[in-house]
């Protein structure tokens, strides 16, 4: 694909993403605010200067701004975006308006503004769950399962003593149903330790780990230092497919043969015949099982070629491609798609808090918070790898609207659950001066709450600086 194709698909897949996680976030307020019976003044999607806009008949402006990086609703009453009160601008809408002051945000219950004001958080998460629901049952699912493939040498799994066909069946108590379960926890973790319950011929052995961080490089050329355990995924031992004039077509390898042994050395899963391919020094036999009956092939592997240090060593070498992992495919009814929608949410939420947990208590690096610029990166490498490899426009449409969806609902519960930290300016802010004035009886001070705005602003504004210097350096680190 062309630059200016790539700069457009990245640009399409963010203001996609934004469009939908912000509306919905900006609409929980909205319909929680008319549920409420307080007026809205105006509906912003995007910031900036206004492309068109339009009055409902309930009096309520609605735009769509130059900028998608955001949204507002804005109630009567407010000053402005972030929903501080006007104590002018309140006072005289009590005298000019009466008992019709009752549609000012500022005048209802604290029960009521604590419910507007959670409303938009609440509605990433309905919308995160009726994704994954959604998708689970219209499309099931596929779980790589969590089965150890290929364990690292002098790595923290090495040393803990997992072999290859381990089963890991929990991580801290959290059950693990997917191999992506474990990186999501292992990274979440930090450099904890961590309590990892493995299963071996029916065995469950507990055993304690703790992550080592290394930089890994990934498909699109940048670099992230991640905690690993140092373990991949596991994949029957067959040839799946051969590269034509490799060393293994020469060799005579053929898709479907079951590769028993390198040099003497018995193979369990392809990646361990991966590994022992990078250390293959000349021609080497390879023992194979064809049709029932075992066999000996000698081949030569070949020079790592340039530019192939995310592929398989059999590959880069050999030419060879293996034939599947094992994935468990499964079909949800109405109930059990639900269940799953609200399992995958709670999977995310836990995974966030515990990463934001672990670097408060510096066991985790704060260099995977991702902005705006991380979240369009994102999203243009999710586009990309989506219509990679479809032989028709309408399968790589659809593969690119399912994954930006699904991306959807992760990013919707990021967003609700950022919108929830006590950090005033936020809704989390907001909620907890309300929490203050049940308790207290009264409002916090308008010079408290300003103050309070203004540190809260601080603080937004440096996690912004933090998280667009990580996606700049990841981004630079593409390019050198």
């Amino acid at each position: 694909m062309s630059l200016i194709g790539d700069g457009f698909l990245t640009i399409f897949s963010f203001v996609f993403l934004i469009s939908i996680v912000v509306v919905i976030h900006e609409l929980g307020h909205y319909w929680a605010g008319r549920f409420c019976g307080v007026h809205a003044e105006a509906f912003s999607m995007g910031f900036g200067p206004t492309l068109f806009s339009w009055r409902d008949k309930r009096g309520t402006v609605w735009r769509v701004a130059a900028l998608p990086l955001g949204g507002y609703v804005k109630f009567l009453g407010d000053a402005g975006a972030a929903s501080e009160p006007d104590a002018d601008k309140l006072a005289q809408l009590r005298a000019q308006m009466g008992e019709a002051a009752d549609r000012c945000y500022h005048f209802k219950p604290i029960w009521q503004r604590a419910f507007i004001t959670a409303a938009g958080p609440i509605a990433n998460f309905i919308l995160a769950i009726t994704i994954f629901a959604a998708l689970s049952l219209t499309l099931g699912n596929r779980e790589l399962q969590p089965v150890v493939g290929a364990v690292v040498a002098d790595s923290p799994a090495d040393n803990a003593g997992i072999r290859v066909g381990d089963r890991v069946v929990a991580i801290d108590g959290r059950e693990v149903r997917a191999f992506n379960d474990i990186m999501r926890i292992v990274i979440s973790g930090g450099t904890s330790e961590l309590a990892v319950d493995i299963e071996r011929d029916g065995t469950l052995i507990p055993l304690q780990i703790v992550a080592a961080r290394n930089t890994v490089e990934d498909e699109f050329g940048g670099t992230r230092r991640l905690p690993q355990l140092g373990i991949q995924a596991f994949s029957d031992p067959v040839v799946g497919g051969v590269e034509p004039g490799s060393p293994a077509a020469l060799a005579g390898f053929e898709p479907g043969d079951r590769i028993a042994s390198l040099d003497g050395v018995p193979v369990a899963s392809f990646q361990q015949f991966s590994q022992l391919v990078v250390a293959a020094d000349g021609a080497v036999p390879v023992e194979i099982e064809r049709g029932g009956q075992a066999m000996t092939l000698t081949v030569s592997p070949r020079e790592t070629p340039d530019g192939a240090t995310n592929v398989s060593p059999a590959y880069a070498r050999l030419g060879l491609v293996s034939g599947g992992r094992l994935i468990e495919y499964r079909r949800y009814n109405p109930i059990e798609a639900v269940g799953y929608g609200i399992s995958q949410t709670g999977a995310v939420v836990s995974t966030t808090v515990d990463y934001v947990t672990n670097i408060i208590t510096g066991r985790a690096s704060p260099e995977l918070l991702n902005g705006p610029l991380g979240i369009a990166t994102a999203a243009g490498q999710v586009a990309q790898r989506s219509i990679e490899g479809h032989s028709s426009a309408f399968d790589a449409a659809r593969a690119l609207l399912v994954n930006l969806i699904n991306l959807a609902g992760v990013l919707s519960v990021g967003l609700g659950l950022v919108n929830l930290l006590p950090i005033p300016i936020l809704d989390g802010g907001h909620l907890v001066y309300y929490g203050y004035e049940a308790v207290a009886r009264r409002p916090l001070s308008m010079q408290a709450q300003a103050l309070g705005f203004r540190v809260g602003l601080v603080f937004v504004l440096g996690l912004m600086l933090v998280a667009t210097w990580n996606d700049l350096n990841y981004l630079l680190g593409q390019i050198f």
